[in-house]
């Protein structure tokens, strides 16, 4: 069987690392998949607004 992992680190950049640590911190229990997803992406969205905003933003 071929590796299919991709050769990419992640976290791959701070939005992306902020936002596992937010979710690390949170109360995850009771939450199906979908849900989980929708708080990483929610929590990754605002953290990425939020730096936009501010005219700061470097990808």
């Amino acid at each position: 069987m071929a590796d299919t992992t991709p050769s990419v680190f992640f976290p791959s950049n701070k939005f992306e690392a902020l936002t596992l640590l937010y979710l690390q911190q949170q109360d995850l229990s009771g939450l199906t998949p979908e849900q989980v997803l929708d708080k990483y992406q929610d929590a990754y969205s605002k953290m990425r607004d939020h730096e936009r905003a501010k005219g700061q933003v470097q990808y």
